[in-house]
């Protein structure tokens, strides 16, 4: 017959099972934030690392610490910083360390001011790599418009004589887009094109039609 478990071993089991705070912060912050089990574990281990980083850098503050106490502040950073990307969170920490010159441990709110700092500044390169590289995609379209790929040449251009005015007998050649994927497309806009542009469906015109 088996021996059935005393009240002791099963008042310990239950506490064995029992999640812990961290554990149920972590099942808590997964679900609210959709992130899987791989993705918490890179997330975990960049916040724990920073941590421990700071913790010893700054090692009075958080000595004492008992171990439901270092749990808790893992667990809170956790949920502030849940939604920032690991490599800025470990820049920031260590932008933190170098630059502090008062020794004390840093609060969130620190950290997340640098996190900002570094994303603003991600942003303004973004946005300098951006317009250098539209500029020059402007620059190389003007060339390819001064060697005379433009409107006049594509394929996809029909010369048309054009009244000047309303009702005038006056006429003179226009260029119409015949290509319905173009910004200048004859049936959607209804108007002509001009002999300084060029779009991204530009087709040279055959010789023989040129002439």
């Amino acid at each position: 017959m088996q021996q059935q478990p005393t009240k002791q071993q099963h008042d310990l089991a239950q506490i064995n099972n029992t999640p812990t705070f961290a554990e149920l912060a972590k099942n808590q912050l997964m679900h609210r934030y959709g992130i899987t089990a791989q993705e918490w574990a890179i997330y975990d281990a960049e916040v724990s690392v920073g941590l421990l980083k700071l913790r010893t850098a700054f090692p009075i503050q958080t000595r004492n610490y008992s171990d439901k106490e270092h749990d808790m502040l893992i667990s809170l950073w956790l949920e502030i910083f849940v939604a920032i990307e690991p490599g800025i969170f470990h820049e920031a920490i260590m932008h933190f360390v170098a630059a502090d010159r008062k020794g004390f441990f840093p609060s969130p709110g620190q950290i997340m001011g640098i996190i900002e700092d570094i994303q603003t500044e991600r942003e303004r390169q973004a946005t300098e790599e951006r317009i250098k590289a539209h500029a020059a995609y402007l620059r190389q379209m003007q060339q390819r418009v001064d060697s005379g790929e433009n409107c006049s040449t594509c394929k996809f251009c029909v010369h048309r004589d054009t009244p000047q005015k309303w009702g005038s007998a006056k006429t003179e050649v226009q260029l119409y887009c015949q290509n319905p994927d173009s910004f200048k497309y004859e049936g959607q806009y209804g108007h002509g094109t001009v002999a300084t542009i060029l779009c991204e469906h530009y087709e040279k015109m055959a010789v023989d039609s040129i002439e």
